[in-house]
């Protein structure tokens, strides 16, 4: 399992912090790396530095 991956390109992802919450748009630049918590067959699931978490598809991003 990788423990980080680095985005190919500029991407908006969608975090809800608690349910009930609004949604919040989180930008990243292109080369942003972050933290992978677990691997699936099609996608990650990541943290960023503020610990928020997003499901990331295997073809946005790349293993560090």
């Amino acid at each position: 399992m990788a423990d980080r991956i680095r985005l190919k390109g500029s991407l908006t992802l969608r975090h809800q912090a608690n349910l009930g919450e609004d949604v919040e748009e989180v930008s990243f630049e292109e080369g942003s790396e972050l933290q992978v918590l677990q691997t699936y067959r099609t996608a990650w699931l990541v943290k960023d530095e503020e610990n928020r978490l997003f499901n990331v598809k295997k073809e946005l991003a790349e293993e560090t």
